[in-house]
């Protein structure tokens, strides 16, 4: 076979630095059930570790090879997981899981570069902005949910998160720009 191999060392390091790219990839297919989550992450490492042997990598280094091949496993372990899911759960995510996974590999790098100018843009909001976030996209509150716990309308509580979703929707294009990037 061309290419280099990894040592068991190399894999777990690159696992643990790229374990959010992979998590991620597998949110986007099961619809960011986080129980559903963890136990298609679990397989799929589970299936790379058995697989290992098999993995080559072209490049001086393996990160984007194996992020790549890690996320076919995943897209795999995804599907077989919707298989064993009730029918009605599994039979729109089933067909959509191909559709998905095809543009995010065929796209990965420029999500990674979305991801990395979020954060940046992120940074730059105001604890109270961040605060707002989190409540409503971390912790999964409603917006009246996040109204009674701040003591204010739910109209303006929905004003503001349009307001930060809009001003990094800029931040990021801004940023992406800079960086030579497509926003």
């Amino acid at each position: 076979m061309d290419g280099h191999s990894l040592s068991a060392d190399q894999f777990v390091v690159l696992v643990a630095r790229h374990e959010r790219r992979v998590r991620s990839f597998i949110a986007t297919l099961v619809f960011g059930r986080v129980d559903w989550i963890d136990e298609i992450l679990q397989s799929t490492y589970l299936v790379a570790w058995q697989k290992l042997s098999s993995f080559r990598f072209v490049d001086g280094l393996p990160d984007e090879e194996l992020v790549r091949w890690m996320c076919t496993i995943a897209r795999f372990e995804s599907l077989s997981y919707l298989r064993k899911q009730s029918v009605a759960e599994a039979t729109v995510a089933i067909e959509l899981v191909d559709c998905v996974a095809d543009y995010q590999l065929d796209h990965a790098e420029d999500l990674e570069s979305r991801y990395q100018a979020l954060r940046k843009c992120l940074e730059r909001l105001s604890d109270r902005q961040r605060t707002l976030l989190q409540l409503r996209y971390w912790n999964n509150l409603s917006i009246a949910e996040i109204a009674t716990r701040q003591e204010r309308r739910t109209g303006a509580v929905y004003t503001a998160l349009c307001k930060i979703r809009k001003g990094l929707e800029r931040c990021i294009a801004s940023t992406l720009r800079e960086e030579g990037l497509t926003g």
